[in-house]
């Protein structure tokens, strides 16, 4: 499979994926919204503002930027930095996550003998003159307590200047948490919060040149305008769905055998993840492109010897379409704008009695399984209406009817006709029957007669 990626990849001329979903520094995009994303960011550690929040939208590049950010403060100052990545941790654990990433040797298990360590640690560094700096990515995870623990190390002081910097990245529910009430203090002492925003137009297309540039291909029209265009309308200018979008858009390129990507391919990714925007169930394939680049494992092997048969096998026509189309269509056909129906060669082992009715065999226990799921679904809904119904027709019962009025009046008639018609016995109903209608005569003509 890594093969058959790789030549994915070669078929574009590219020497590695442009678009992969992990955060990688060295594709780093600049745009107006992370350049001051960065500026803020850079001059909170530098004047030691003691916190820092970064939030945004999930996939519009907050890791990113932080990775970023972190091999500059290594690389430019030389400053110390912990990174925290995973978030559902009690406090003691978080205290324990960032010691580590320090480099702190400390055997303590109790939070007080923790709190010593990294306070020794970092009265050390800032004689040597360090700035270190605790990033905190995925913050929206961490509880109200590990929040407070944080504000309490932002406490850490020496000669006025704060002895670490914490920088809190997360989702817009980040910002909710750090509204609450019992989160008041934290929030003051927030000098920066910088809301990343999501691409524009012109940005996601120059996101896309920059990460083609930086994997090695030198074709400009592999990503024509106007599927560019649609590709910003799927994805809302969020880069982790740009990378998904054009990902799975060149392999379902390269199935075909084409150089660049067009509009169905971006429509056929958006409608295979849901992604909105304009999908036509009809004209476009509902399976997988990976699975029309790499080939399905075989589950059984041929026989030595035996030659490999090709099955022939006709398309099945739905109904509304007969009538336009009266022929069967091969299985090999391929009509303009739909993919080919391929049949792979299956070894003659497949044909003998015992696997036919192994399939038979499995196809039947998935059908009876499915039919009971259906049947208990459906007795529960029934069941559930029956008894909402009866608690309703109840309620209009126990009404009083002193001042029932109206619509009220009339509901209870209602109920109570249905009630007395529910409580008859079925063998003492008389049967209904439609006579015909007598004309209706007036006094006067009857004293005439």
């Amino acid at each position: 499979m890594v093969h058959m990626y790789q030549e994915v990849l070669g078929h574009f001329g590219l020497r590695q994926n442009p678009f992969a979903l992990s955060p990688n520094s060295q594709s780093f995009h600049s745009t107006s919204g992370h350049d001051e994303a960065l500026l803020q960011l850079v001059f909170g550690v530098e004047t030691r503002q003691g916190l820092m929040v970064l939030t945004g939208e999930p996939g519009s590049g907050k890791t990113t930027i932080l990775r970023y950010f972190l091999e500059w403060l290594q690389q430019k100052h030389g400053y110390s930095t912990a990174y925290i990545f995973y978030t559902l941790l009690n406090t003691e654990d978080l205290l324990r996550l960032i010691l580590r990433d320090f480099g702190i040797p400390c055997d303590a298990r109790s939070k007080g003998e923790l709190l010593s360590a990294l306070t020794a640690w970092l009265l050390q560094r800032h004689r040597l003159g360090d700035c270190p700096v605790i990033l905190i990515d995925e913050a929206q995870a961490l509880t109200s307590a590990a929040l407070e623990e944080v504000r309490m190390l932002l406490n850490l002081e020496s000669g006025g200047v704060k002895l670490v910097q914490i920088v809190l990245a997360g989702q817009p529910l980040l910002e909710q948490k750090l509204h609450r009430r019992q989160l008041a203090e934290l929030r003051q002492r927030m000098v920066c919060h910088c809301q990343l925003p999501l691409l524009t137009f012109e940005e996601t297309a120059g996101y896309i040149v920059k990460r083609l540039a930086w994997a090695g291909s030198q074709d400009p029209g592999l990503f024509a305008p106007q599927t560019v265009q649609e590709i910003f309308r799927y994805s809302n200018g969020n880069p982790r769905v740009i990378n998904l979008i054009c990902e799975h858009a060149l392999i379902s390129s390269y199935a075909d055998r084409r150089n660049s990507v067009d509009l169905n391919d971006v429509t056929a990714v958006a409608q295979e993840f849901e992604l909105g925007g304009r999908t036509d169930v009809g004209q476009l394939p509902s399976r997988s492109m990976l699975c029309r680049v790499i080939p399905f494992p075989q589950l059984f092997t041929a026989d030595p010897g035996a030659p490999s048969e090709e099955i022939s096998a006709e398309v099945e026509i739905p109904p509304f379409e007969q009538e336009k189309q009266t022929t069967s269509v091969p299985a090999t056909a391929s009509a303009k704008g739909e993919l080919p129906v391929r049949i792979p060669r299956v070894p003659a082992s497949v044909s003998r009695p015992e696997t036919i009715i192994a399939c038979l065999s499995s196809a039947a226990s998935l059908l009876q399984s499915r039919v009971r799921w259906y049947s208990r679904s459906v007795s529960s809904s029934f069941a559930r209406d029956s008894r909402l119904l009866v608690e309703q027709c109840l309620e209009w019962l126990n009404e009083p009817r002193g001042t029932t009025t109206g619509a009220a009046s009339a509901r209870h008639r209602a109920v109570r006709s249905v009630r007395r018609w529910l409580m008859t016995p079925s063998s003492s109903r008389p049967m209904i029957s439609r006579q015909p209608r007598q004309p209706r005569i007036s006094s006067a003509r009857q004293k005439h007669s």
